[in-house]
């Protein structure tokens, strides 16, 4: 299955002691072409990217809205990973960026798999998935349950509306008619998706690295509320920031206060690699 994947460069003007490369994951039925201001404003500071689209989305392969397991796309960030270790060298640093259920990729692969590299410095969380705003009625969850084992890959639409992502409307505009976007997800994709969040939350206490995570107060599509309890089982560390964005929508990147939540990301970025420089 192929994997798009794209690089881009922090700029040459901007001197860094130390090389510092971002992976960015993008959210459920969405693709990485809708993060180019977030990536200017990285490279601008001179802090390389490394971002593609996950596996059923956007430019990748594979089934659009569907996964056999949700490893799928912890195998997506490792090989970013990878390449975001090549940009920054030996002695480079490396940080994700995960949106959504970027984030919640994010949380499961700091769980699982942040011990394997080392030069791994932290993480930023947007809006994490760590439970629907919605509540699943029992009935629909046994439904699925049988449908899981009968019929995996059977589609339905994924329910979420354009207006729910964003006050803005030229990205609400845009989210609609963007021929890129997902908009169905499959029964195993709703089951994993349940699995990873209720996982992500439960052990919060294996992330080691450091996180700044926020949340938007008037989330339509993840529950504002569980990100600070998340946020308040993770082993302390002076570098966790939470901040909420009380007003905002889910896209907090795509908000008209975006230039608030971008600097928030790039000053706890800068500040996390300068603690890490000094050790």
């Amino acid at each position: 299955m192929s994997l798009h994947t794209q690089t881009f460069l922090g700029r040459e003007q901007v001197q860094r002691t130390v090389p510092l490369t971002v992976v960015l994951v993008h959210g459920a039925g969405e693709h990485s072409g809708r993060y180019g201001h977030v990536i200017e404003a990285l490279t601008a500071r001179g802090i390389s990217v490394i971002t593609g689209d996950l596996p059923g989305h956007g430019r990748s392969g594979g089934i659009s809205g569907h996964v056999e397991s949700f490893d799928e796309y912890l195998d997506s960030v490792s090989e970013w990973m990878k390449l975001a270790e090549a940009s920054s060298g030996p002695d480079g640093h490396v940080a994700i960026i995960g949106h959504s259920m970027g984030g919640l990729v994010t949380v499961r692969f700091l769980e699982e798999r942040a011990h394997q590299h080392q030069h791994l410095i932290g993480a930023v969380l947007s809006s994490p998935c760590l439970k629907l705003a919605l509540e699943v009625p029992g009935w629909k969850k046994s439904l699925a349950g049988v449908l899981n084992s009968l019929a995996p890959r059977l589609r339905m639409a994924s329910g979420i509306q354009p207006s729910d992502v964003s006050r803005h409307p030229t990205v609400v505009s845009e989210y609609g008619n963007d021929p890129l976007m997902g908009r169905k997800v499959s029964v195993r994709w709703f089951q994993e998706l349940n699995a990873a969040m209720e996982t992500a939350v439960a052990q919060a206490q294996r992330i080691s690295v450091p996180l700044l995570v926020m949340q938007a107060g008037q989330d339509r599509l993840v529950d504002p509320a569980v990100a600070p309890v998340f946020y308040n089982r993770l082993p302390a560390h002076e570098l966790h920031k939470f901040v909420p964005f009380h007003n905002l929508y889910h896209e907090l990147f795509n908000e008209p206060e975006r230039e608030a939540v971008l600097a928030a990301t790039v000053e706890w970025l800068e500040s996390c690699q300068k603690t890490n420089t000094l050790k």
